[in-house]
């Protein structure tokens, strides 16, 4: 009798309480959509279009292309892609991913998808479940393996542009800029300006055929002995000599490096320029406003002995006049591509440099710059640039 008259009145509560019940039901789903809202906000923090491109296009096509060139499919492709042939590709470039995990994450992986597959033709969630979290571990531990080869390469960024000139030289005749991107977290350029008396200012301007993190090391170990050997050298060819001498010894099979270096006498105001197969430098005489490529001969280093290499070599050498303008740079700069595939060259350099050749050095580094910008409209650039400007006062 008693539970009757309790449940009589639970059915007659007032309409405060219920009013107030529907509030905190209203609340606390409240609170619920936030904290989703938050966590979604949090989860999809970063993410734009381009992201998602990125990965669909180009992060995909890369990592396929990465796998199928360790597969006995890259060695004989077929003529004609059939179903057959792309079976065989799927099956080669999957065993070639596992064969990159280490053997104890690659029989956990194997076993994590045995397991997902049988839990899930047993409708067994408990075996989905633990196979779920194999998986899982095994991405967070290449994810740590990721991240502490990134914190490493930011590392070696840091020592990179600590090599480069930490200010530069100051001189009555010349004003220099420098400029440098690097397509990577480390890159393959270099730079370097170096004054071994009040009398020479020497520069040079180097790409390492390779990419990445050898091609770095390459730079680092290439500019330092620029560094040494521009204290004694009395030209640019004796430099290179000694460099091909020294560095053609140290590199791998295939790998050069292509300079150029740029030898100013200050006493009779002269520039001497001598190339190892880098692109040619543009030289803008204010006398009579003309722009040219200085195109002295010359090959890579580490590419012949060095009895060969200097056989190649050449000089030019320039008077140099109030106002006249000179660049050193990469092939990052002219080969530089836009929305359709068509590079930028040496004739989009050298429309801004007869557009800007009275500014200042400085200046006219911006100008191209932001000319390149546009041109190539992206954040992803695909090789390094450097550029170093020197313009007489």
């Amino acid at each position: 009798m008693a539970s009757s008259k309790q449940h009589q009145r639970a059915l007659y509560l007032p309409a405060g309480s219920v009013r107030v019940n529907h509030m905190k039901i209203a609340k606390g789903i409240n609170r619920k959509v936030k904290n989703i809202q938050k966590f979604f906000y949090l989860y999809t923090s970063g993410l734009n279009h381009r992201e998602i491109e990125q990965l669909l296009k180009k992060d995909t096509l890369e990592a396929i292309s990465y796998f199928k060139a360790k597969t006995r499919f890259a060695a004989r492709p077929p003529r004609r892609l059939s179903v057959g042939a792309f079976l065989f590709m799927a099956r080669e470039i999957f065993i070639s991913f596992m064969m990159q995990l280490t053997p104890a994450r690659r029989f956990f992986y194997g076993l994590g998808i045995v397991g997902f597959l049988v839990g899930l033709i047993k409708v067994d969630s408990m075996l989905m479940l633990g196979s779920f979290i194999v998986l899982n571990l095994l991405l967070a531990l290449e994810l740590v393996d990721k991240l502490t080869t990134r914190d490493e390469l930011e590392i070696a960024r840091e020592i990179q542009l600590s090599l480069q000139p930490p200010c530069i030289p100051e001189s009555q005749l010349l004003s220099i800029a420098t400029f440098y991107r690097p397509a990577r977290v480390v890159g393959g350029d270099f730079f370097d300006i170096v004054q071994p008396d009040g009398d020479r200012m020497v520069s040079i301007v180097g790409d390492v055929s390779d990419k990445g993190i050898s091609a770095a090391l390459y730079a680092a170990y290439t500019q330092s002995m620029f560094q040494s050997f521009s204290q004694t050298g009395d030209s640019p060819t004796q430099i290179f000599l000694n460099l091909n001498e020294l560095i053609s010894k140290r590199l791998r099979d295939g790998d050069f490096i292509t300079a150029v270096i740029a030898y100013f006498d200050l006493n009779e105001n002269s520039v001497t320029i001598a190339r190892a197969g880098h692109n040619w430098p543009l030289y803008y005489c204010a006398r009579n406003r003309t722009i040219t490529e200085l195109k002295p001969g010359g090959i890579g280093i580490g590419l012949m002995d060095t009895e060969l290499f200097s056989s190649q070599l050449e000089e030019e050498k320039i008077l140099l006049c109030p106002g006249d303008f000179l660049l050193l740079y990469s092939d990052g700069v002219t080969e530089a591509t836009d929305s359709q595939n068509r590079m930028f060259e040496t004739t989009g350099l050298k429309s801004v440099i007869a557009e800007w050749a009275h500014e200042s050095s400085d200046n006219i580094i911006d100008q191209i710059d932001a000319r390149l910008q546009k041109f190539a409209s992206t954040d992803e650039w695909p090789d390094d640039v450097t550029m170093v400007a020197i313009k007489v006062k």
